[in-house]
């Protein structure tokens, strides 16, 4: 995989680490923060299930997300999470038929501000043609950060 297929962007919450994390990994939850995505995971359907490595976490991303699976004008993104460090870290592996790559979600805690802030550090590397990397990159990363900015508006609200 070369650079060129690797995603990041930074968002900055004024909310503790262990607070981020919370929300950061109900993953259901991120259906309200993530454009245009629909998420879930098996955890939604298997309450014995833990959160952490090896759980499976589904995102349909399109047009009406929330009428998936009656209408699928979109894509399904199949992950597996492969590393799991509360609260700092979980790493997925995309398995689905049209995304492959990894997934990284880092949370680093700012300890030395007074309201103990967090920088969450997103990013992904794709395994797609260099071609459609180089069409699809700007439209990704701009959802993406739309995307991070609202998680980092609702994180603060949620402490309110």
């Amino acid at each position: 995989m070369g650079n060129q297929n690797k995603l990041a962007l930074t968002v900055e919450i004024n909310q503790p680490i262990k607070v981020v994390w919370q929300h950061l990994v109900d993953w259901r939850s991120q259906s309200d923060w993530m454009l245009q995505t629909k998420v879930w995971s098996e955890l939604d359907q298997d309450r014995t299930v833990k959160n952490g490595r090896g759980v499976l976490i589904f995102a349909f991303t399109g047009l009406f997300p929330k009428l998936y699976p009656k209408l699928k004008l979109g894509v399904l993104d199949t992950m597996e999470v492969v590393n799991w460090q509360p609260p700092y870290r979980c790493d997925v592996l995309h398995i689905g038929r049209i995304i492959r790559g990894t997934g990284t979600f880092e949370l680093v805690s700012k300890t030395k501000s007074k309201a103990g802030g967090t920088t969450f550090y997103w990013s992904e590397e794709i395994i797609a043609p260099s071609i459609f990397i180089a069409i699809l990159k700007p439209f990704i990363l701009l959802g993406v950060r739309i995307s991070l900015r609202r998680f980092a508006r609702l994180v603060e609200r949620s402490a309110r």
